[in-house]
């Protein structure tokens, strides 16, 4: 016999061995088995991946795939090469062992069984463990279901001894002796398979797939070390969260840009995990068609990468750069080699190289009823922020990502780099700089009865004249990004200014002027605007 104390708790991992023997009774003996490999993964940004997978298919017509990830609805695809015809999912309920129990669910579980129980009080009760009695609901209404209840596992344990049935709470118990090797507990749970059906068996071929899937996500982290004469090391690395499976030397691909997959919340029903209730109301929240909310779609591409490639006769091989590749309007980074298991996260960096920057200064100035909200005499009316402009001159396009900032290894900012293909700009906000301020001042300088067209009243207008000042505190010259705000009809913006108009259909257009110049160190520039505004 052997003793088992465990302190009062009782750990699953010392019979591991023994869980599998039981959790494996239910499988299908008859049924041929692969395990399934995933070869290669693009991962989009917002957890949603395609995945392209692989099985050695044994001898038999049904080979159960085990292994694979969950697929969702609409993006199954594979290789009819290898004799498969149908993929079939189904479920079963199995035995598996308890991850955690205690002496209550251990003794539970051995009803029958000679036990020698040693408590806390040096007191043994040796005897055979009795069935536990379980209660119906007390209410016998016929809205109540009249089963037994699917209660935890009791804590009060009946053991038959010679002296009659002893009741022993689980917490006294010490440890416990058994007379022969005792039965794990175990729980009914819901297995889910996938099975292969072939045409004819097929031993030693590849069956290759593919489909849509969750659970995997990437995010670009960038460092920026700004050196002298306008260059600087722009170094990508990536963060890939893995919650899907294990993946042991895939290609990896790591997917820049937003295409467009409507339904990617709805996953496959061959997968017998999602219920038919469940199945239909996600399709009908989720689909463009029924739901006027466009953003419930989420912004993924399907079928994949590997149908485009295939269709658009793109050659895999063909890249401007190792490592990178633009399939229509996406960029692909790839990783070869790439092992991570589930549950597990990895920083790994993509690229680095040096690309020219430029300093530039952005303020925006706020419309007419902000300033009078805001505006204090002899003080600045919006904030200018420090900028750098920097050019891509690489391959690879820059996804959007938080970039850190820094001069001789001390930090100086850190923003966001938005995307930008090879050949593009892209413009990162720093600082609020305290060397240069600006001012800005209105007046109304006319107020106009004018008829309405097809209407007999007449409305009022008042024309403003407007001037916006920059001062330039610092050493340096600066490059101005100048924008401002105006609700009304601007009418005149000077010869370097240039005017956006929202139209209005209740009221004043929405106007946005925007300047782009030079300021020499320590001197002031002024622009000047004016425009009209429709009076109630």
């Amino acid at each position: 016999m052997g003793a088992y104390a465990i302190g009062g708790r009782m750990n699953a991992r010392a019979f591991i061995l023994w869980g599998v023997m039981v959790s494996g009774v239910a499988m299908g003996a008859n049924q041929a088995s692969a395990p399934v490999q995933v070869r290669k993964v693009a991962l989009f940004k917002n957890g949603f991946n395609w995945v392209e997978l692989s099985a050695t298919l044994p001898e038999g017509r049904q080979v159960r795939l085990s292994g694979m990830p969950q697929a969702l609805l609409g993006t199954v695809w594979w290789d009819a090469a290898s004799g498969v015809r149908e993929l079939e999912g189904s479920s079963e309920e199995i035995d598996s062992s308890v991850a955690d129990y205690d002496y209550a669910d251990l003794l539970a579980a051995n009803v029958g069984r000679q036990v020698n129980i040693m408590l806390k009080n040096d007191r043994q009760i040796e005897g055979k463990i009795l069935p536990q009695v379980t209660e119906k609901p007390t209410d016998d209404s016929f809205l109540q279901p009249q089963e037994e209840t699917k209660s935890q596992a009791p804590k009060i344990i009946l053991v038959e001894t010679g002296d009659g049935v002893q009741c022993v709470t689980a917490t006294e118990v010490v440890w416990a002796d058994f007379s022969e090797s005792p039965q794990l507990p175990v729980k009914k749970e819901t297995s889910h398979r996938v099975t292969a059906l072939l045409e004819r068996p097929n031993p030693g071929a590849t069956f290759r797939f593919g489909y849509v899937s969750g659970g995997m996500s990437w995010l670009p982290e960038y460092s920026l070390e700004l050196g002298e004469n306008g260059t600087a090391k722009l170094t990508c690395r990536a963060n890939i969260i893995n919650e899907m499976a294990e993946l042991e030397d895939v290609e990896l691909q790591l997917v820049s840009g937003f295409p467009s997959l409507g339904g990617a919340l709805v996953a496959s029903p061959l997968n017998r995990a999602v219920k038919l209730a469940d199945f239909l109301e996600k399709l009908g929240l989720h689909t463009e068609e029924s739901s006027s909310d466009h953003t419930r779609n989420s912004v993924v591409s399907a079928p994949a990468p590997m149908a485009l490639r295939r269709k658009r006769g793109v050659d895999e091989s063909e890249s401007d750069e190792p490592g990178s590749r633009q399939v229509e309007d996406l960029f692909y980074y790839t990783l070869p080699h790439f092992s991570c298991r589930r549950g597990e996260s990895v920083l790994r960096e993509i690229f680095s190289y040096d690309v020219p920057y430029e300093h530039v200064y952005t303020c925006r100035v706020p419309n007419q009823s902000e300033l009078e909200r805001r505006s204090r005499r002899g003080e600045p009316v919006a904030d200018v922020w420090h900028c750098m402009r920097l050019t891509n001159t690489g391959h690879q396009a820059w996804s959007t990502g938080i970039v850190t900032c820094t001069v001789a290894g001390q930090i100086v900012g850190r923003s966001t780099l938005y995307f930008a293909a090879p050949g593009a700009e892209s413009l990162l906000r720093l600082n609020k700089t305290m060397q240069a301020s600006v001012q800005c001042s209105e007046v109304m300088v006319n107020r106009e009865e004018r008829d309405i067209l097809g209407a007999k009243r007449k409305k009022v207008v008042g024309v403003y004249q407007g001037v916006v000042t920059l001062k330039n505190d610092s050493a340096r010259a600066m490059e101005l990004q100048l924008a401002k705000e105006v609700n009304g009809l601007v009418t005149d913006a000077g010869k370097d200014g240039k005017i956006n108009v929202s139209p209005s259909y209740s009221g004043n257009p929405r106007s946005v002027i925007t300047w782009k110049f030079i300021v020499k160190p320590g001197e002031e520039s002024q622009l000047n605007y004016s425009y009209e505004f429709e009076i109630d």
